[in-house]
């Protein structure tokens, strides 16, 4: 789940992922605990369907795009 949402492919998107996903697991079960598999399950398939190469992905392509 970390590197699907951060980014396949590189060192930074399964960082950027860890990160991310840790931090909303923290938010969640805290805030609503009984949300927190229902977060999740949402994510995984909203990155799957739209974010292919995760966040790290959108940023290279921005980043391609200004040069």
């Amino acid at each position: 789940m970390w590197v699907a949402v951060g980014g396949r492919g590189t060192l930074y998107g399964a960082v950027v992922g860890a990160v991310l996903v840790n931090y909303a697991k923290t938010y969640f079960t805290v805030a609503w605990p009984e949300a927190w598999l229902y977060a999740l399950g949402t994510l995984f398939v909203v990155v799957t369907l739209f974010l292919p190469k995760g966040i790290v992905g959108i940023l290279q392509r921005f980043r391609r795009s200004e040069s």
